[in-house]
């Protein structure tokens, strides 16, 4: 049984200090802890209900039984899951080129939600390569965590000044950036080596980001061209989205 401690712990882990302090952090839901597990990340322990038990004792031998109370003091979300691991960050790696051929980089993104949907999105296309500024959301924000549902094991998500991100690889990839006014994404034959940057949807791209562009790329509206009568922008998720697909039609 959990004691207070283990609870406390736990609890301070919604807290980035922590998280970084004792290099811990949580996963929750049936799904992403099944994840953690098969792709064979530092899970210290296992806890769940009795909702879940039997089914997760199949992959993880000590799973630590837990109340339905406790659940919920543990949990970060509106409704508890019953299921939790507690997993060490792995090593941190270091960005190699030579790794990727198509890469996201996300400027000032700082909702967890929309980080965790594009990582999820980047998964399903098949782009395993994503680099934020740092001063986006955390990686182990328990929303980005779930988000993700679980493609965050799949999805290597690094953090570096853009600036200097940008003129260190400009040698390996042409970088293209997501503007209300650009050529058109669906007119563009993308380089082989890619990275596409986004903006946040409140500030887009920066303006030292944006110096160091090689072209700027648009997604077209549909329809009328009364900017009034259209939203604003979209969600930088769903630009995501859209980029990725794009990418996906690269031979």
């Amino acid at each position: 049984m959990l004691t207070n401690n283990e609870i406390k712990l736990l609890r301070k882990l919604k807290q980035k200090k922590f998280r970084d302090e004792y290099q811990l952090f949580i996963v929750e839901g049936k799904k992403s802890v099944s994840e953690v597990v098969n792709n064979h990340f530092p899970v210290q322990n296992v806890y769940a209900t009795h909702k879940y038990l039997a089914e997760i004792e199949n992959i993880f031998p000590q799973v630590e039984l837990i109340t339905k109370t406790q659940s919920e003091q543990i949990s970060a979300m509106s409704t508890d899951p019953e299921i939790f691991a507690l997993v060490q960050m792995p090593a941190k790696k270091t960005f190699q080129a030579d790794s990727y051929d198509k890469i996201l980089v996300l400027d000032a993104v700082r909702d967890a939600g929309n980080l965790g949907t594009i990582i999820r999105t980047a998964d399903w296309f098949d782009i395993h390569c994503i680099v934020c500024s740092s001063d986006c959301v955390d990686l182990y924000n328990p929303k980005t965590i779930q988000s993700s549902m679980g493609s965050f094991t799949r999805v290597d998500v690094f953090y570096s000044p853009l600036a200097d991100f940008i003129l260190q690889n400009k040698q390996n990839y042409r970088f293209y950036g997501t503007f209300m006014e650009g050529d058109a994404i669906g007119e563009i034959k993308f380089a082989e080596k890619t990275a596409i940057v986004l903006g946040s949807e409140s500030h887009g791209i920066s303006p030292e980001v944006a110096a160091l562009l090689d072209e700027k790329i648009s997604i077209p509206m549909v329809g009328k061209s009364d900017r009034s009568e259209k939203p604003e922008s979209l969600n930088v998720s769903i630009s995501a989205a859209v980029c990725c697909y794009e990418l996906s039609k690269m031979k």
